[in-house]
């Protein structure tokens, strides 16, 4: 009986196998398999690694460029600042200043705070006035307590007050007569508001503020002896010392006028 089941066997007898046998031919491809999915994360890393430096390499090359590139436009186009203001460049100041704006009436003159000023021979608002040195100025003539004479027509025939000079501001015939030594004395104290402006603020009006009036001064102290028609000099009473305002007035700065070398 043992014989005759022999040729029940297989061939390759595999009933004498062990019963995991048929799976021993399989495991070398199971190993492999293994091994990928155990070192794919570690052959990742790395090319994970280039591309994020990359990356960064990339983000700060442009941050850098952009850098530059806002620096450069910051040197070609410096940014704009409103320079401060500076009484010797009137472009700095507020506009219109320089005008010294005081209406077109004594009234409306004292309104906005101007009065009279000598040495101006107009009403100034107080940005404008150095009141010391019209004070001082007020002093310098060679009248009692250093007086100047004023007279409403060119003999000298009809003498003004201060007030009665001020009063002309605003009106139709608002012109004064007044020595040649007085306009000399005029010119030599507005060199003097000049340079004080660095101390007292004052604004140069801007019909005085030109080489034209610099100029008609340096005439009338090079020829100290006129003839004597010349020897009393037309002078405006002004509201407003725009040099638009002094033009319409017929004074240019340079001119004559009246008989007179006219540039107050």
């Amino acid at each position: 009986m043992d014989s005759s089941s022999t040729p029940f066997l297989t061939a390759n007898n595999s009933m004498d196998e062990p019963a995991d046998s048929r799976y021993e031919d399989s495991e070398p491809d199971l190993a492999p398999s293994k091994r990928v999915r155990t070192s794919s994360p570690r052959r990742c890393l790395p090319t994970a690694f280039r591309a994020i430096s990359y990356l960064f390499a990339i983000w700060g090359f442009a941050s850098l460029l952009a850098q530059l590139t806002h620096h450069s436009v910051l040197l070609s186009n410096p940014p704009l600042t409103p320079p401060a203001p500076d009484v010797y460049r009137p472009s700095t100041l507020p506009a219109g200043l320089n005008m010294c704006d005081c209406g077109s009436s004594v009234q409306e003159a004292l309104s906005l705070g101007c009065i009279y000023d000598t040495l101006a021979t107009a009403w100034l608002p107080p940005p404008c006035r150095d009141d010391a040195l019209a004070a001082e100025f007020d002093r310098a003539g060679p009248g009692p307590d250093g007086a100047w004479s004023y007279f409403a027509d060119q003999e000298g025939t009809m003498p003004l007050t201060i007030s009665d000079v001020a009063a002309l501001g605003g009106t139709k015939n608002n012109t004064f007569w007044a020595s040649r030594t007085w306009h000399v004395a005029h010119c030599l104290f507005y060199w003097q508001k000049y340079w004080r402006m660095r101390n007292t603020g004052a604004v140069m009006e801007e019909r005085f503020d030109n080489v034209a009036h610099i100029r008609h001064c340096g005439s009338l102290i090079l020829n100290p002896h006129p003839p004597a028609r010349e020897r009393l000099v037309e002078v405006p009473v002004m509201m407003n010392s725009s040099m638009a305002a002094h033009v319409a007035a017929g004074k240019t700065g340079e001119g004559d006028h009246a008989g007179g070398d006219h540039g107050h």
